[in-house]
């Protein structure tokens, strides 16, 4: 029952009180204001249940990790428009507050040489190596705008970070592409400028015209083919032979095309830190 429906109740309510004066039987009006008054509670009790069934998905969970106001690294569980809520692992430690993590390679326990649909989808465990998935990359850097951070660690122990102040995945139709990516800062140099404006390539689903996913045991925004290859194989020591060149989690400007990175974890957050609420 609508709330208009309780609105007409009132009045009529109401009316007949008024109307008690005149009325040859005040007994009558007060049963009948009773019988008023429960039809009214049902009807509220009503509403009530109506309202909280109908509570939509993101009045109950935060659009990012930044928005949730978290203070430890964990799993939680966001809403972003058009996709239905869903687990993310959020990070505090690494460059401050707030960060949402996308992609993990830490171990190699995980096998990133994966079909498109599986790269669409996302897959992994979210406390290991995962990635998020090509979908939920687009809605959520489509929602509002993103920074990103890529965090890289050696096997000696030694880290450097790329960070952009705008990054943008598209959709579906245009092969999930790098879109736009912004001002770069960081020690380790700038290896993703070279994907800009490229679809994401799979084994699968090449969209090179060189097989560069398939040439490079990956997946990524392969141009002819990559100056970066974080979800490439997983090479233990780093090093490895210079006729496997770029097959490894490559990031060129670091340490070069023959050498794969112990841990990289690539990181989004929305650029407006001090929004903490969808408008």
């Amino acid at each position: 029952m609508s709330c208009n429906r309780a609105i007409y109740i009132l009045i009529f309510l109401f009316g007949n009180l008024a109307n008690c004066g005149n009325s040859s039987s005040s007994t009558n009006i007060y049963e009948n204001a009773e019988q008023l008054i429960s039809s009214l509670n049902k009807e509220l009790s009503k509403l009530r249940a109506d309202f909280s069934a109908s509570k939509t998905e993101e009045t109950v969970h935060p659009p990012s990790c930044l928005a949730a106001m978290i203070n430890t690294n964990g799993i939680y569980t966001i809403w972003v428009p058009g996709l239905k809520p869903f687990p993310v692992a959020c990070d505090t430690r690494t460059a401050g507050a707030g960060w949402t993590v996308i992609q993990r390679r830490q171990d190699g326990s995980e096998n990133f040489y994966r079909s498109w649909s599986e790269y669409q989808t996302g897959f992994g465990q979210l406390d290991g190596e995962f990635f998020i998935g090509l979908e939920k990359l687009h809605y959520i850097t489509n929602a509002e705008p993103y920074e990103l951070y890529i965090h890289l660690e050696d096997f000696d122990g030694e880290t450097h970070y790329a960070k952009y102040d705008r990054f943008v995945v598209a959709n579906e139709s245009d092969s999930y592409a790098l879109s736009q990516l912004g001002r770069f800062t960081g020690d380790a140099g700038d290896s993703l400028r070279y994907h800009v404006g490229k679809p994401f390539s799979t084994f699968d689903n090449d969209k090179t015209g060189q097989n560069c996913a398939l040439a490079n045991v990956g997946a990524w925004w392969y141009n002819h083919c990559q100056h970066s290859n974080l979800n490439g194989q997983y090479v233990v020591g780093g090093n490895y032979e210079r006729k496997l060149t770029g097959r490894g989690i490559c990031w060129k400007t670091w340490r070069g095309y023959d050498y794969g990175y112990k841990h990289t974890q690539m990181m989004i957050r929305p650029r407006c830190r001090s929004s903490f609420s969808r408008s």
